[in-house]
């Protein structure tokens, strides 16, 4: 079975940029900009950690055998576990509470990555998008841990090492449909391929390298590396992975040259991305309201909690 290292931080500011060697703790003196913004990319990321174990979660009852439901289950555990981490490190900090984070995505005040605006189609499509998925955010947790908010790089170190585990089971998956699957899964399977490699290299956002200076994230360093630094740091990771695995790679669709030092892809259209980030992707509404009824029907216990904690 093709494997993938993903050890090591990859950050190539560290050695270069002194902002990122001066580190803080919750309890040291922030500037309230920094707080809010500390605050604001745990908050973030505790968001997409709930909501993006949803589109899962409609496949509990379609999984085809025992073990692998097992793993399922694993996974939609750990990554619930991963939001609840992330909102106590923005909780801490005096931001929105665990609840309000929810509240915010309902009420549209917060808005996901794109990668969380789609459900999955088939069966065969959940092992190359979560393979996708988990290898982009190791990726970015990675760059993430060389930033200068301990409590969230400790919080990301505890969320990677469980990360791998989602990796090495969506690999494992998208190589039993591979090798026991039919001509038609296996053609599912290329097609996943091909459709969640466009969605994540949108993920890592637009190219930056001209701008990330000016933006406060990375000034404070909460963030580290562009995103074009991640996506073709991502993107020499993964293809590879897919051409062990069988998978097809057409050179139209992503291709290294050699000569640039740098992988070229296509079928990106920053401005449609975000034209959809604004309005909605076809599931977006759906994980709106799964996260709404649950909220509200949850309400009464988590009121008899709360007087109990009192």
């Amino acid at each position: 079975m093709a494997v993938v290292e993903l050890s090591g931080s990859g950050v190539d500011r560290q050695a270069i940029d002194p902002r990122l060697s001066i580190k803080y703790e919750r309890w040291d003196d922030l500037t309230d900009e920094y707080r809010r913004l500390a605050g604001r990319i745990a908050s973030f990321q505790a968001l997409a950690e709930f909501v993006g174990v949803v589109p899962f979660s409609e496949w509990i009852a379609k999984v085809p055998d025992y073990a692998r439901k097992q793993m399922f289950l694993a996974k939609m555990q750990d990554e619930v576990g991963h939001g609840h981490v992330m909102a106590r490190v923005a909780e801490d900090l005096g931001e929105n509470t665990r609840e309000q984070i929810l509240w915010d995505f309902v009420e549209g005040r917060t808005k996901l990555l794109n990668i969380f605006h789609y459900g999955f189609d088939s069966w065969e499509e959940i092992g190359p998008a979560a393979l996708m998925q988990n290898s982009a955010a190791i990726v970015q947790f990675q760059s993430l841990m060389g930033g200068t908010y301990l409590p969230y790089v400790r919080a990301l170190k505890k969320i990677a090492v469980e990360e791998g585990f989602h990796y090495h089971h969506a690999m494992d998956l998208t190589h039993e449909v591979l090798t026991n699957g039919t001509p038609a899964q296996r053609a599912l399977v290329q097609q996943a391929f091909e459709t969640w490699l466009v969605r994540v290299l949108g993920y890592f956002g637009p190219p930056d390298l001209d701008t990330v200076e000016g933006n406060r994230m990375y000034q404070v360093g909460l963030k580290v590396d562009a995103n074009e630094t991640l996506r073709q740091r991502w993107l020499s990771k993964i293809i590879p992975v897919f051409q062990k695995l069988g998978v097809e790679v057409r050179p139209e669709l992503v291709r290294f040259d050699a000569d640039e030092g740098r992988w070229v892809y296509s079928g990106i259209d920053f401005g449609e991305l975000k034209r959809m980030l604004a309005g909605g992707g076809p599931r977006y509404q759906d994980w709106i309201d799964t996260v709404r009824w649950s909220l509200v029907k949850n309400e009464p216990y988590r009121k008899a909690a709360r007087r109990a904690a009192a």
